[in-house]
Protein backbone atom coordinates (compact mmCIF):
# COMPACT_ATOMS: atom_id res chain seq x y z
CA UNK A 1 0.00 0.00 0.00
CA UNK A 2 1.37 3.54 -0.42
CA UNK A 3 -0.73 6.75 1.01
CA UNK A 4 -1.36 9.16 -1.94
CA UNK A 5 -2.64 12.48 -1.37
CA UNK A 6 -3.60 10.98 2.40
CA UNK A 7 -5.67 8.36 0.59
CA UNK A 8 -4.91 4.16 0.83
CA UNK A 9 -3.98 3.00 -2.54
CA UNK A 10 -2.89 -0.21 -4.15
CA UNK A 11 1.01 0.33 -5.28
CA UNK A 12 -0.19 -1.51 -8.59
CA UNK A 13 -2.75 0.83 -9.03
CA UNK A 14 0.14 4.27 -8.97
CA UNK A 15 3.39 3.41 -11.37
CA UNK A 16 6.03 4.90 -9.69
CA UNK A 17 9.55 5.03 -11.32
CA UNK A 18 13.03 6.56 -11.11
CA UNK A 19 11.64 8.98 -13.25
CA UNK A 20 8.98 10.07 -10.83
CA UNK A 21 11.87 9.78 -7.37
CA UNK A 22 14.70 11.04 -9.42
CA UNK A 23 13.75 12.68 -12.56
CA UNK A 24 15.67 9.88 -14.54
CA UNK A 25 12.86 10.62 -18.18
CA UNK A 26 12.93 12.59 -21.01
CA UNK A 27 10.43 14.76 -22.82
CA UNK A 28 9.62 16.21 -25.68
CA UNK A 29 7.37 19.47 -26.73
CA UNK A 30 5.69 18.84 -30.34
CA UNK A 31 4.32 21.71 -31.79
CA UNK A 32 0.74 20.15 -34.11
CA UNK A 33 -0.97 21.76 -37.02
CA UNK A 34 -2.99 19.35 -39.16
CA UNK A 35 0.11 16.62 -38.03
CA UNK A 36 2.68 16.67 -35.32
CA UNK A 37 5.99 19.33 -36.71
CA UNK A 38 9.38 17.86 -36.95
CA UNK A 39 8.50 14.92 -35.28
CA UNK A 40 11.53 12.87 -37.32
CA UNK A 41 13.52 15.46 -35.04
CA UNK A 42 12.02 15.09 -32.27
CA UNK A 43 11.79 11.40 -31.94
CA UNK A 44 15.47 10.85 -32.95
CA UNK A 45 16.54 13.18 -30.21
CA UNK A 46 14.24 11.11 -27.98
CA UNK A 47 15.30 8.03 -28.67
CA UNK A 48 18.67 8.55 -28.96
CA UNK A 49 18.95 10.25 -25.79
CA UNK A 50 16.64 7.06 -23.65
CA UNK A 51 19.61 4.76 -24.93
CA UNK A 52 22.00 7.83 -23.24
CA UNK A 53 20.26 7.48 -19.89
CA UNK A 54 19.38 3.61 -20.21
CA UNK A 55 16.14 3.23 -20.70
CA UNK A 56 15.31 0.53 -23.07
CA UNK A 57 12.58 2.19 -25.24
CA UNK A 58 11.92 3.40 -28.89
CA UNK A 59 8.70 6.07 -29.56
CA UNK A 60 7.61 5.78 -32.97
CA UNK A 61 6.17 7.84 -35.16
CA UNK A 62 2.84 5.67 -35.26
CA UNK A 63 2.90 6.01 -31.08
CA UNK A 64 2.35 9.90 -31.52
CA UNK A 65 0.03 9.98 -34.31
CA UNK A 66 -2.30 7.82 -32.10
CA UNK A 67 -1.72 10.34 -29.45
CA UNK A 68 -2.60 13.11 -31.67
CA UNK A 69 -5.80 11.18 -32.46
CA UNK A 70 -6.74 9.36 -29.51
CA UNK A 71 -6.39 13.34 -27.92
CA UNK A 72 -7.97 15.54 -31.13
CA UNK A 73 -5.12 17.42 -30.31
CA UNK A 74 -4.34 19.17 -34.20
CA UNK A 75 -3.53 23.23 -33.76
CA UNK A 76 -2.18 22.15 -30.12
CA UNK A 77 0.81 21.20 -28.24
CA UNK A 78 1.71 17.80 -27.52
CA UNK A 79 4.27 16.74 -24.79
CA UNK A 80 5.30 13.42 -24.44
CA UNK A 81 6.32 12.08 -21.08
CA UNK A 82 9.17 9.18 -21.21
CA UNK A 83 10.18 7.09 -17.93
CA UNK A 84 11.02 3.76 -17.14
CA UNK A 85 7.80 2.64 -16.96
CA UNK A 86 5.47 5.31 -18.06
CA UNK A 87 5.24 6.96 -21.48
CA UNK A 88 2.79 9.64 -20.96
CA UNK A 89 1.19 11.92 -23.93
CA UNK A 90 -1.00 15.04 -22.67
CA UNK A 91 -2.32 17.96 -25.04
CA UNK A 92 -2.65 21.65 -24.68
CA UNK A 93 -3.20 24.82 -26.16
CA UNK A 94 -0.67 26.97 -27.86
CA UNK A 95 -0.15 29.74 -25.65
CA UNK A 96 2.07 32.55 -27.79
CA UNK A 97 -0.50 34.75 -29.57
CA UNK A 98 0.09 37.80 -32.56
CA UNK A 99 0.26 40.38 -29.49
CA UNK A 100 3.57 38.33 -28.23
CA UNK A 101 5.46 38.64 -31.92
CA UNK A 102 3.92 42.55 -32.26
CA UNK A 103 5.87 43.26 -29.02
CA UNK A 104 8.54 40.85 -29.18
CA UNK A 105 10.10 39.08 -25.97
CA UNK A 106 11.95 41.36 -23.17
CA UNK A 107 14.74 39.00 -21.91
CA UNK A 108 17.34 39.00 -19.17
CA UNK A 109 20.16 37.18 -17.93
CA UNK A 110 20.27 35.32 -15.41
CA UNK A 111 22.99 34.65 -12.56
CA UNK A 112 23.24 31.19 -12.38
CA UNK A 113 26.07 29.06 -14.99
CA UNK A 114 24.78 26.32 -17.42
CA UNK A 115 27.51 23.98 -16.19
CA UNK A 116 28.57 22.43 -20.11
CA UNK A 117 30.32 19.75 -17.99
CA UNK A 118 27.16 18.41 -17.29
CA UNK A 119 25.10 15.42 -19.73
CA UNK A 120 21.96 16.90 -18.10
CA UNK A 121 22.66 19.55 -20.24
CA UNK A 122 22.60 18.49 -23.59
CA UNK A 123 19.06 16.33 -22.77
CA UNK A 124 15.70 17.22 -22.61
CA UNK A 125 15.19 15.21 -19.08
CA UNK A 126 12.75 16.06 -16.43
CA UNK A 127 15.67 17.32 -14.26
CA UNK A 128 14.40 21.11 -15.34
CA UNK A 129 14.21 22.60 -12.57
CA UNK A 130 16.30 25.14 -12.76
CA UNK A 131 15.14 26.37 -15.74
CA UNK A 132 11.84 26.53 -14.68
CA UNK A 133 12.58 28.27 -11.77
CA UNK A 134 15.26 30.64 -13.39
CA UNK A 135 12.12 31.34 -15.61
CA UNK A 136 9.39 31.85 -13.00
CA UNK A 137 11.03 34.40 -11.48
CA UNK A 138 11.84 36.53 -14.79
CA UNK A 139 8.50 36.60 -15.47
CA UNK A 140 8.16 37.83 -12.14
CA UNK A 141 10.36 40.62 -12.62
CA UNK A 142 8.44 41.39 -16.10
CA UNK A 143 10.35 39.72 -18.33
CA UNK A 144 9.30 36.43 -21.06
CA UNK A 145 12.63 34.89 -21.21
CA UNK A 146 16.04 34.76 -19.31
CA UNK A 147 19.21 33.84 -20.98
CA UNK A 148 21.92 31.54 -19.21
CA UNK A 149 25.95 31.72 -19.66
CA UNK A 150 28.07 28.87 -19.05
CA UNK A 151 30.83 29.01 -16.18
CA UNK A 152 33.44 29.82 -18.49
CA UNK A 153 31.07 32.69 -19.22
CA UNK A 154 30.08 31.95 -23.00
CA UNK A 155 26.82 32.61 -23.79
CA UNK A 156 24.74 29.28 -23.65
CA UNK A 157 21.23 29.33 -23.98
CA UNK A 158 17.30 30.50 -22.67
CA UNK A 159 15.55 28.53 -20.23
CA UNK A 160 13.02 27.56 -22.64
CA UNK A 161 15.25 28.22 -25.90
CA UNK A 162 18.29 28.72 -28.31
CA UNK A 163 19.37 31.90 -28.53
CA UNK A 164 20.64 33.62 -31.92
CA UNK A 165 22.33 37.29 -32.55
CA UNK A 166 22.52 39.47 -35.64
CA UNK A 167 25.88 41.52 -36.12
CA UNK A 168 26.94 43.36 -39.31
CA UNK A 169 24.74 41.47 -41.33
CA UNK A 170 25.79 37.78 -39.88
CA UNK A 171 23.85 35.12 -37.69
CA UNK A 172 25.65 34.05 -34.51
CA UNK A 173 24.84 31.46 -32.41
CA UNK A 174 26.66 29.73 -29.36
CA UNK A 175 27.67 26.02 -30.22
CA UNK A 176 26.24 22.98 -28.52
CA UNK A 177 29.63 22.24 -26.66
CA UNK A 178 28.51 26.10 -24.89
CA UNK A 179 26.24 24.02 -22.53
CA UNK A 180 22.87 23.91 -24.58
CA UNK A 181 20.26 21.82 -25.73
CA UNK A 182 20.32 21.74 -29.46
CA UNK A 183 16.59 23.06 -30.43
CA UNK A 184 14.60 21.48 -33.49
CA UNK A 185 14.01 24.79 -34.56
CA UNK A 186 17.81 25.71 -33.99
CA UNK A 187 18.85 23.00 -36.16
CA UNK A 188 15.99 24.11 -38.78
CA UNK A 189 17.94 27.96 -38.37
CA UNK A 190 21.28 26.87 -38.72
CA UNK A 191 20.29 23.97 -42.19
CA UNK A 192 18.39 26.77 -43.69
CA UNK A 193 20.87 30.21 -42.79
CA UNK A 194 24.53 30.82 -43.06
CA UNK A 195 25.20 30.68 -39.46
CA UNK A 196 28.46 30.95 -37.37
CA UNK A 197 28.53 28.84 -34.59
CA UNK A 198 31.03 29.83 -31.67
CA UNK A 199 31.65 30.74 -28.09
CA UNK A 200 30.21 34.76 -27.19
CA UNK A 201 30.62 36.92 -24.36
CA UNK A 202 27.96 39.29 -23.00
CA UNK A 203 29.53 42.07 -24.92
CA UNK A 204 28.52 40.51 -27.94
CA UNK A 205 25.14 39.73 -27.12
CA UNK A 206 24.16 42.71 -25.66
CA UNK A 207 26.46 45.11 -28.95
CA UNK A 208 23.78 43.17 -31.10
CA UNK A 209 21.91 44.34 -33.84
CA UNK A 210 19.56 42.04 -33.33
CA UNK A 211 18.46 39.08 -31.42
CA UNK A 212 15.84 36.50 -31.55
CA UNK A 213 14.92 33.09 -29.79
CA UNK A 214 13.69 29.86 -31.44
CA UNK A 215 12.01 26.40 -29.41
CA UNK A 216 9.71 24.24 -31.42
CA UNK A 217 6.39 26.49 -30.12
CA UNK A 218 7.18 29.51 -30.22
CA UNK A 219 9.48 29.16 -33.46
CA UNK A 220 10.71 32.73 -34.27
CA UNK A 221 10.24 34.82 -31.68
CA UNK A 222 12.24 38.77 -32.17
CA UNK A 223 14.18 40.11 -29.06
CA UNK A 224 12.57 43.50 -28.15
CA UNK A 225 14.47 44.69 -24.73
CA UNK A 226 17.47 42.85 -23.10
CA UNK A 227 18.71 44.07 -19.69
CA UNK A 228 16.79 46.92 -20.34
CA UNK A 229 17.83 48.15 -23.97
CA UNK A 230 15.70 48.41 -26.63
CA UNK A 231 16.78 46.88 -29.63
CA UNK A 232 15.34 47.96 -32.92
CA UNK A 233 13.55 45.82 -35.18
CA UNK A 234 15.78 43.79 -37.43
CA UNK A 235 14.79 42.99 -41.42
CA UNK A 236 16.77 39.52 -40.94
CA UNK A 237 15.39 38.59 -38.44
CA UNK A 238 12.06 39.63 -39.91
CA UNK A 239 13.23 37.23 -43.34
CA UNK A 240 14.09 34.80 -41.03
CA UNK A 241 11.09 34.59 -38.97
CA UNK A 242 9.07 35.64 -42.58
CA UNK A 243 10.58 31.80 -44.14
CA UNK A 244 9.96 29.89 -41.14
CA UNK A 245 6.53 30.79 -41.18
CA UNK A 246 5.67 30.24 -44.66
CA UNK A 247 7.75 26.95 -44.50
CA UNK A 248 4.95 26.19 -41.97
CA UNK A 249 2.19 27.02 -43.86
CA UNK A 250 3.29 25.34 -46.83
CA UNK A 251 3.87 21.81 -44.59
Amino acid sequence: MILLNDKLIEEDKVILDSGFYFGKGLFETILVKNNPLFLEEHLNRLNTGLITIGINKFITTEDVTNAVFKLNCKNNVLKLIVTEKNTIFTCRKNNYTDEHYKKGFKVTISDVKRNESSILTYLKSLNYLENILEHEKCIEQGFDEVLFFNTKDSLAEGSISNVFFIKNGNIYTPKVQCGLLNGTIRKYIINNHDVIEGNFTREDLLNADGIFLTNSIVGVMNVSEICGKKLEKNDIVEKIREKYEFQLRMG
